[in-house]
């Protein structure tokens, strides 16, 4: 007997759930992820994406059957363009995800990707998903089918909706079980510089050491250049709003990357872009978000950190030294740490001190 349709939407949150459960690298994370979707809500191409939570800037992505030229010009959209289901607004939407023929009626040329990108390429209706714990987002999810298709059902969207926290909780799972830090490095920062097109037209050696082949037809863990360089262009150009081009990463060794772009003064059409090995205190931030601190403990830990007197902080924040000693055993827990001194080391770029064994 054949399995009614909500019994198999069952079993894949079920099986997505198992596979997030394991440590694991993130964008083989996702691979896995889209494999069992794929089974379940078929689609004709994708981008499973990581992105950093405070920036939402793309930091890597896991592609299926998506043009590089593709890839690039929906990153430009993102970015420069007023459009509908925009990964920014389904990240503070009640329901994380969302169908393009849903959201426009029908109308699927309301839209500047399908009107810019899908359409002429043959393609129909869009799926997006945001993966996100609490208010934090870790990364999103984008399908598209080809225009002969049947477009995505509500029932589908539901499921993805019902997928987003697993794997949201599974992508920081794996960061966090894979901190990495250069320490004490020879090699400074790495240099690129990319035309408007994406093409790079110079590079220094150690940018392809940690990033890997550029200008490769599967962007994987260099699209996070390309994106922090569509930033750039985006602040500098047209004025737009948005983060900073500024993103963090973690390079093929493991390592956190802090990857910054800029426009080049008085040089048309050339964004150059800085990859450097990230401090301890440019990657604080996200460890407060990999390892779940509140608002109030993320503001508690802030003002730990400038050695601010523990009577001031409970008067700066108006809450009671009783109430502040709460805080502070929480973020300590958290954080694995048992005094400020120890905080500090963690969240500094002070490298930690490593004893020798006996010693």
């Amino acid at each position: 007997m054949a399995l009614r349709p909500r019994a198999d939407d069952d079993r894949l949150v079920e099986q997505v759930a198992a596979v997030c459960a394991r440590a694991q690298e993130p964008l083989l994370l996702l691979e896995r992820v889209a494999a069992a979707v794929r089974r379940r809500v078929p689609y004709d191409s994708a981008g499973w994406l990581l992105v950093d939570p405070d920036t939402l800037l793309i930091t890597g992505v896991y592609e299926e059957d998506v043009p590089r030229e593709a890839q690039l010009a929906l990153i430009e959209l993102e970015l420069t363009a007023e459009d509908v289901n925009k990964f920014v607004d389904l990240g503070r939407a009640r329901v994380p995800a969302a169908a393009l023929s849903a959201t426009t009626e029908g109308h699927l040329d309301r839209c500047a990707r399908w009107t810019r990108v899908y359409g002429p390429a043959g393609f129909g209706d869009e799926l997006r998903a945001v993966f996100r714990t609490g208010r934090v987002l870790w990364g999103h999810a984008c399908l598209t089918r080809r225009a002969d298709r049947a477009w995505f059902s509500r029932l589908e969207v539901e499921l993805l909706a019902r997928l987003s926290p697993h794997v949201a909780h599974g992508i920081r799972t794996a960061l966090l079980l894979h901190e990495s830090w250069a320490e004490d490095r020879a090699d400074g920062p790495a240099l690129l510089v990319l035309d408007d097109d994406g093409r790079v037209e110079s590079a220094t050696p150690e940018a392809m050491d940690r990033l890997g082949p550029v200008e490769d037809g599967r962007l994987d863990a260099s699209v996070v250049v390309h994106e922090v360089a569509a930033q750039a262009r985006a602040l500098a150009d047209r004025g737009a709003g948005g983060p900073p081009a500024v993103a963090r990463t973690r390079a093929a060794t493991g390592e956190w990357l802090l990857v910054r772009a800029t426009r080049l003064a008085g040089d048309v059409g050339r964004t150059a872009v800085l990859v450097e090995p990230a401090r301890r205190s440019d990657v604080a931030p996200l460890l407060l978000h990999l390892h779940e601190l509140t608002t109030r403990e993320r503001e508690v830990t802030c003002l730990l950190l400038t050695g601010m007197a523990t009577a001031d902080i409970a008067r700066e924040l108006w809450i009671t030294p009783e109430t502040l000693r709460g805080h502070v055993k929480a973020v300590f827990a958290k954080l694995g740490v048992g005094s400020r001194a120890e905080l500090f080391a963690r969240l500094s770029h002070e490298p930690p001190v490593r004893s020798a064994p006996g010693s």
